[in-house]
């Protein structure tokens, strides 16, 4: 039975993460894992989510766009990450234990946590017989390998995005009674001044 994972491993080092991702590839190839989709992302010291560009940073149709990972890299380093705090502004955050454990109780926040300030990863969707196959590969070059089940980080998309749409119906709800006060107070200082106006 194969388990479907989304992976992230980190690196120090840029170049290992070009290495171990051709590593992957093969291994693909050889058919020893099924690598859906993968790419090379790296956290710059101001907490921006830079991506690789070329062929040799990414596996898959779809990577940066419309597929799990893209999807992942999109909430991690876009505005609703920045505001649910994974992307960069939680770099200052994570300074501070409580935010940094905060951060660690969601899966996104935990894969958002793990790609720190300075370090480039490996961001994957792979389907492993065993896990030592994609270890080997990793740990060899010096990667930090986590795992999370593609369900969980499905079910926490679904999550997030449902929050987003929580988050902007509101803001709407927000707007447009502020927007009805607004008038209302408009509409009853024109009556006012008539008044004022007819009393002379």
């Amino acid at each position: 039975m194969t388990d479907q994972s989304v992976v992230v491993i980190t690196f120090t080092e840029s170049s290992k993460a070009y290495e171990v991702l051709s590593d992957l590839r093969q291994a693909s190839a050889e058919g020893r894992i099924d690598v859906v989709s993968a790419l090379i992302a790296e956290r710059e010291e101001d907490g921006h989510l830079h991506l690789a560009e070329g062929s040799d940073a990414t596996i898959g149709e779809g990577t940066a766009t419309g597929g799990l990972i893209g999807l992942i890299v999109g909430l991690l380093g876009g505005p609703l990450g920045m505001l649910l705090g994974w992307g960069a502004g939680s770099v200052i955050g994570s300074l501070s234990d409580i935010d940094h454990a905060d951060k660690r109780e969601t899966v996104l926040g935990d894969l958002s946590a793990r790609v720190a300030p300075g370090t480039t990863a490996i961001l994957a969707q792979v389907s492993e017989v065993t896990p030592e196959v994609l270890d080997n590969i990793s740990t060899k070059l010096g990667g930090t390998v986590a795992r999370r089940p593609v369900s969980e980080v499905l079910a926490e998309l679904e999550a997030a995005e449902a929050a987003a749409e929580a988050a902007d119906r509101e803001a709407r709800r927000t707007i447009r009674d502020k927007r009805r006060e607004e008038r209302k107070e408009a509409w009853d200082k024109r009556v006012a001044d008539l008044k004022e106006h007819f009393k002379r």
